[in-house]
């Protein structure tokens, strides 16, 4: 299908908007300071992002002078290694804000000193024309160490230097150091598609054009969204201002598209553009690789055969005597051939005989469009659950004897079908989902004679998650081997395929705990590198830890044991790490530590708050209490006013989103206020991860199963209630919820199934029933057929239940979730005769309202929640 997991994760990030709950750096002037055309950032920023693309920024706070808006700043949050080659370790400590010290560490013992000679270098850049002499104040970026530390390349003033650390000298570099591990990696555009992403720090890039021509630079700020800097020639090289997490597109002055990116890191990043980069043909994203005619690899890699599609029949030409065979006969109208690849060896090639769907659509009306005038119709493509799907038939034609053979295979219905061909041409694998998402196999066809088998073939009574998150998590090796990765065991683990017995032959991981990714196969030491969570029993059990462990599932080792989300910067030798880890109620802590048993060889430094004289704003309380069950710890965090009076009663609102397909509740750390837009007006702020999320066990999963309504409220209720009974401020008569996309029909939900305790619920561009809303989420987790279990779940359906007050508010154009799911509940809470609030926005998409609806929201939760409150709603 589409890539609409990834709209529907835009569910997830509008949810934060009302409240200002903190992305990170994401302060509002996180563009590219120099525009094109002499426009501001902030005007191309908004202008290159779209109307769309902005609702789903959260506004920045404008009252900054007022306490409970100003962010701490915490020094040290992030810690850049730099590698020497001789066992130590360089980096950047903050001693406040702007001002620096660099630290060399000895990775054997741990003992840390300073680099170099601070007030020596100061002098020899006073000399060289730098304003002050003073190190610590002066923005410069370590590239490269040489060997005992002797040497230091860096960067600053927009210039390379050359400091030697042992006659005390500086020399200015016309060229970056080679061996810098600085250098970028080029990007494909899929890649940069996927990639981009926004709120880093402050950085540059240097472009070094290598190339025989000149060449243009774009900032993206998404698919389709580029602005151009301008030309670079050849030779030439730029020093570009940007931020980690932004992406920069190149293109060569003979191309019409861009056809690679660069992505900017924390610290200066080099990126060189050469012939080669600029020779590589543009890829589309969606055909890529899939031998279709006309985009290449149509033909054989002997170049000795070239197919064509005619009359919805297969052909194939011979390039040296243009001798034409028709190969199929069995194309026609409604049924084509198409999606064709050649073996590696060129005996061979498959082809998918397609049956299309019938095209539903979806209509959307712009009510006032920008040019004037009458309204107008927006139409497009949308299936919804239960839509009839394009099938694939998969065909194998031989060469030798121009055979066809129809393998005994049943045909695709769910996506794309994604084939990969074996190096030696034996063979093709592919993964095939059935619709329901209930049986989920790994098919290999032989391309000898098209005998067919299931490597991996899982069936489940519930589902099986393989949309929407790398689920289930598959890695071919090179010996024909897979490590497969799927919840069969009760957890999330690994497994080991040996292609020649077929199935699944031994658990790599297993136990309570959940394997969340793999980092990194060494085929060679037979091991895998991976991240897991629940990996320790007195700890959150959503917390990110690193582990290894061998092929034959023994060797398991974790590499980090402290309490909180980890993330994990190796040195080149593999041998050791900085581990830097954190809570929500925790700054974060930078380690080393080694990767052979994860021991820990010395903490670097901690994050600290810079000293202010105010106190510094509280932080988040991480809060657990016992679910339905009786024994399963439910997680969320709780975010109070500030100042704080223990002896007052708060009202409380629940920030929700219950999409199956993650965890929500942030457990990493963020400095700036959380909630401030909700808890300035004296409200507590919640956020809960109830059953029928991920990351726990399966059976914690399958709560969701054909039962979206759930959205795990008897676990938040009892989350809130034990809230309660330790805290007398918490009002839980007075507990509202809120929420956006699918968090959307979770608020509306609380308070048709659960009325009784919420007492008031704002949704914004809610997926109010499932039948509505985009086919490949939806059955997903309720599955297929569409029965009478999915008219239990709709908000729709069950409009006459509504208790309490409601507010529903949509955009016009939302291209993610059809309005029409907030209009026809509206109607049906019209035939219900029950009382609520609506707001359509014209022209907004799928958002949770933008500043004006986010400033409605906020003044229905005062209305109903704490009418006596006396500050205003801004």
């Amino acid at each position: 299908m589409q890539l609409v997991w990834l709209v529907c994760w835009c569910g997830l990030i509008v949810t934060y908007g009302l409240a200002e709950i903190p992305q990170p750096d994401n302060s509002n002037d996180r563009f590219p300071p120099t525009v094109s055309a002499g426009r501001s950032p902030e005007k191309t920023a908004r202008a290159e992002f779209g109307s769309e693309s902005q609702v789903l920024r959260s506004e920045p706070l404008q009252e900054t002078n007022r306490q409970d808006a100003v962010r701490d700043i915490y020094l040290n949050r992030e810690l850049t290694p730099i590698w020497s080659t001789t066992g130590s370790m360089w980096y950047r400590r903050e001693l406040e804000q702007e001002k620096y010290e660099f630290w060399s560490v000895d990775l054997n013992t741990g003992n840390q000193q300073l680099a170099f000679d601070h007030s020596k270098l100061g002098e020899a850049l006073t000399a060289a024309g730098w304003p002050t002499s003073d190190v610590s104040k002066l923005a410069i970026d370590i590239l490269t160490i040489e060997e005992d530390g002797a040497g230091v390349d860096f960067f600053g003033g927009q210039r390379f230097w050359r400091w030697d650390n042992r006659t005390h000298k500086l020399n200015e570099l016309d060229e970056p150091p080679r061996d810098s591990n600085r250098w970028l990696t080029a990007m494909s555009i899929p890649e940069t598609r996927r990639a981009n992403r926004n709120g880093g720090p402050e950085t540059h890039i240097v472009f070094i054009n290598r190339s025989d021509r000149e060449v243009e630079l774009f900032w993206s700020a998404g698919p389709n969204q580029q602005t151009s800097y301008g030309k670079l020639a050849a030779g030439a090289t730029r020093t570009q201002h940007t931020f980690a997490g932004h992406m920069w597109l190149v293109s060569g002055s003979d191309k019409e598209t861009p056809v690679a990116g660069f992505q900017g890191r924390p610290q200066v990043s080099l990126a060189l553009i050469d012939n080669t980069l600029l020779d590589q043909p543009p890829t589309n994203p969606r055909r890529a690789g899939r031998g279709e005619r006309g985009r290449g690899g149509s033909v054989s890699p002997d170049g000795k055969w070239q197919f064509e599609v005619r009359d919805h029949n297969l052909w194939v030409i011979g390039t040296a005597d243009k001798q034409e065979i028709q190969w199929s006969h069995d194309g026609k109208e409604g049924q084509s051939y198409n999606q064709m690849q050649w073996s590696p060896d060129s005996k061979s090639l498959v082809a998918f005989r397609i049956t299309p769907a019938e095209r539903k659509l979806v209509h959307l009306i712009e009510s006032s469009p920008k040019s004037g005038g009458r309204a107008q119709l927006q139409t497009r493509g949308y299936d919804l659950p239960g839509d009839p799907f394009a099938k694939f038939e998969l065909n194998l034609f031989l060469v030798d004897g121009a055979q066809q053979i129809k393998p005994e295979t049943s045909t695709i219905e769910f996506g794309w079908p994604n084939l990969q061909w074996s190096a030696d041409g034996s063979h093709i694998t592919y993964q095939q989902v059935d619709r329901g998402h209930q049986r989920f196999r790994i098919v290999e066809v032989r391309a000898t004679d098209g005998v067919v088998r299931n490597l991996v073939d899982q069936r489940s009574d519930t589902f099986i998650w393989t949309a929407h998150g790398e689920r289930p998590l598959v890695r071919d090796l090179a010996s024909g081997d897979l490590i497969f990765g799927s919840e069969h065991q009760g957890f999330h683990h690994l497994s080991w395929m040996d292609r020649n017995q077929g199935g699944i032959s031994h658990a790599i991981t297993s136990g309570n705990f959940v394997v969340r990714a793999i980092d990194r196969i060494d085929e060679e030491k037979r091991q895998i590198w991976f991240q897991a969570s629940g990996v320790f029993a007195d700890q959150d059990p959503y917390l990110i830890h690193y582990g290894r462990v061998n092929f034959d599932g023994s060797g398991l080792t974790f590499l980090t044991s402290s309490h909180g989300t980890h993330s994990l910067q190796y040195d080149p030798s593999g041998e050791y790490a900085l581990a830097t880890w954190s809570r929500v109620d925790h700054p974060p802590v930078h380690e080393l530590r080694r990767t052979s048993d994860g021991s820990l060889v010395t903490e670097l430094v901690r994050s600290q708050p810079q000293p202010t004289s105010r106190p510094a704003l509280p932080l988040p309380e991480v809060f657990s209490a016992v679910g339905r069950d009786g024994e399963t710890s439910i997680w969320g965090i709780i975010c109070r006013p500030y100042p704080f009076d223990p002896n007052r009663k708060y009202p409380v609102i629940e920030d929700i989103y219950a999409g199956p397909h993650d965890a929500h509740v942030p457990k990493s750390f963020n400095p700036n206020p959380w909630y401030s837009e909700l808890t300035k007006l004296g409200f507590i702020v919640v956020k809960i991860d109830g059953m029928g999320t991920a990351h726990r066990s399966k059976a914690f999963h399958d709560v969701c199963w054909q039962n979206l309504k759930d959205a795990g409220f008897p676990d938040r209720i009892l989350w809130h209630q034990a809230v309660a009974e330790k805290y007398s401020s918490y009002d839980i008569d007075r507990v509202g919820i809120y929420g956006t996309s699918a968090g959307g029909q979770n608020a509306a939900g609380a308070v048709l199934f659960h009325g009784d305790f919420y007492r008031a619920a704002a949704a914004s561009c809610g997926c109010h029933d499932n039948r509505m809303d985009k086919a490949s989420w939806n059955e997903q987790w309720m599955g297929y057929p569409v029965g009478p279990h999915y008219a239990a779940s709709s908000n729709i359906d069950n409009a006459h239940r509504l208790q309490g007050k409601l507010f529903l508010l949509a955009g016009e154009l939302d291209t993610n979730v059809p309005p029409e799911s907030t209009l026809r509940f509206v109607d049906a809470l019209v035939k219900a005769n029950r009382d609520f609030e609506f707001l359509l926005i014209p022209g907004m998409g799928h958002s949770d309202g933008g500043p004006y609806g986010r400033r409605r929201i906020r003044e229905f939760f005062v209305r109903h929640l704490q009418p006596e409150q006396t500050i205003p709603v801004e």
